[in-house]
């Protein structure tokens, strides 16, 4: 029940393309990941975008 070299060679180049196609992803994934942090950082420099940074909040009750 020896490999033929033809298999070892035909295993060897199916592992380089997975490997291939893997990396393909983890680079897209990443490149999500920055896209969106480039985003959500763009959003926090608008003036009063963020709910807690601003200060004690002040409620108002309704007369009436």
């Amino acid at each position: 029940m020896t490999e033929q070299p033809e298999q070892k060679a035909a295993d060897t180049e199916a592992d380089a393309e997975a490997k291939r196609k893997f990396r393909q992803a983890l680079e897209r994934k990443a490149n999500n990941a920055r896209s969106q942090r480039a985003h959500l950082e763009v959003r926090l420099k608008i003036k009063g975008s963020g709910g807690a940074g601003n200060g004690t909040r002040r409620f108002r009750r309704k007369s009436g």
